[in-house]
């Protein structure tokens, strides 16, 4: 079975999908990082900004006012932090949590005196009578510890985010056309062969979704048309057991008639005889045309092909049918080109099959029948109607079908084998053309028979 190209909208591929992806999420690490550096640096900077001279101001006030260990409870100091004030001569005049006693002296080198153990924040009140000074433990002032903590809770939280919102959008892209695939696979195997898988993704997984569908669109058809060659075949063996049943019986019948009764008389003996003869006849015709289908069926080669004036032949052909039409009173009329038209066919194949549908016509037309032929383009094209019963529409699509009769009863006398039309769309075939019923003619029965020239 020939299948048609699969065309795809233009998509990019997985691997250049691949490496969008992974660009995109360096630049996502990459601005994750930026951007907990910049809060990093917000958050030492709100949390440890150095302490204002506000602060310190307050702090002083409340010093002098309720003393030293209620203003250092009051501005929630760190327990290891320390309050002095100072006099201009370096002393200690007052103190909470100092390890200098009041009275202790700095002297100027020591109180200039930078350390690696605390920071000091100074205040100097307007009148500068003394000092305020507030010393931090710098493990204390500034912990590494809340800072490394911060750092990495604030970029794992927005790593979390990102991660979330990349691995939605890849999962549009790639997890979800698998899930699909799979879920279409599933459905396929368990014989719905009519499921279309829908998405649209990358180059790969667009070109296996539809070769996945055509696949299954091919299975079906295969198993539509097996369930139906099965049908056929079944209904075959029943016509054939039928058609030749009532032949076999009418000679076996008046065979052992003849047979038991010798003394019939002359005029019954014939009569039985031409019984026999007849039924003999219909069978043996049945098993021909049987034989010559089914032998179309297996061998091709028994068409020989040749190039011939199909306009000419058909006029021949039609000169030998004159006689029967004016034996069962028929009306013809006849409409062939007059140029040559020239195809190649089987001349006594091609007789077989106009003849079959000749006598079709004959058989159930009310006494007209017309034939044309005429170039179409490049092809010829062969009418032949008739105006009579006509075909019932539950019958077109199968009217070619072997077996396939109008008469339900299936009589001998008002039909043929049922072969007939089977017999004449099989030879068309082989020869490259087309026949089909024209379903828009309602005035009897309308036969195309198209070749190519």
């Amino acid at each position: 079975m020939k299948t048609k190209p699969i065309l795809l909208k233009k998509s990019i591929s997985i691997t250049k999908q691949f490496f969008i992806n992974y660009a995109l999420l360096f630049i996502i690490i990459l601005g994750v990082g930026t951007f907990t550096l910049l809060a990093n640096y917000v958050y030492v900077e709100t949390v440890y900004e150095d302490l204002d001279q506000d602060f310190l101001k307050e702090a002083y006030e409340d010093a002098k006012k309720s003393g030293m260990k209620a203003a250092f409870k009051k501005h929630e100091l760190p327990k290891n932090a320390y309050l002095e004030i100072v006099s201009p001569d370096y002393k200690v005049t007052d103190q909470f949590n100092s390890p200098h006693k009041v009275g202790y002296n700095y002297g100027l080198n020591e109180f200039l005196k930078n350390t690696d153990t605390y920071d000091t924040d100074l205040y100097i009140p307007d009148k500068e009578e003394e000092y305020l000074l507030l010393y931090f433990p710098a493990d204390d002032y500034f912990q590494l510890d809340d800072v490394f903590f911060f750092t990495i809770i604030f970029f794992m939280v927005c790593l979390i985010v990102i991660l979330y919102w990349y691995v939605k959008r890849t999962s549009v892209q790639l997890i979800q056309p698998i899930q699909k695939l799979l879920k279409g696979i599933d459905s396929i195997s368990s014989g719905n062969y009519g499921e279309k898988i829908e998405f649209e993704a990358n180059q790969e997984l667009n070109q296996l979704k539809q070769n996945i569908n055509q696949m299954a669109g091919t299975i079906g058809t295969e198993i539509a048309l097996k369930e139906r060659s099965e049908q056929l075949r079944k209904r075959l063996i029943l016509d054939i057991s039928h058609d030749l049943k009532t032949p076999l019986t009418n000679i076996q019948g008046y065979a052992e008639t003849l047979n038991s009764f010798t003394h019939l008389s002359r005029s019954d003996q014939l009569k039985y005889t031409d019984i026999i003869v007849s039924n003999s006849k219909r069978a043996n015709r049945l098993i021909h045309d049987l034989f010559e289908l089914s032998h179309m069926d297996i061998d091709s080669d028994l068409i020989s092909l040749s190039e011939h004036d199909m306009a000419e032949w058909l006029r021949t052909m039609l000169s030998s049918f004159v006689e029967e039409f004016e034996e069962k009173g028929m009306e013809y009329h006849l409409d062939i080109t007059e140029q040559p038209l020239m195809v190649k066919f089987d001349p006594s194949k091609m007789e077989r099959a106009i003849s079959n549908i000749l006598h079709n016509g004959m058989a159930y037309s009310d006494g007209y029948l017309s034939i044309s032929l005429q170039q179409k383009q490049n092809h010829a094209v062969m009418i032949i109607e008739d105006r009579g019963i006509g075909i019932p529409a539950d019958y077109h699509e199968k009217i070619f079908e072997p077996f396939v009769r109008i008469d339900e009863s299936r009589n001998g006398e008002t039909g043929g084998t049922g072969l007939g039309l089977s017999i004449a769309k099989k030879i068309v075939e082989l020869h490259g053309g087309s026949i089909e019923l024209d379903r828009k003619y309602d005035e009897g029965c309308r036969f195309l028979v198209v070749f190519g020239v």
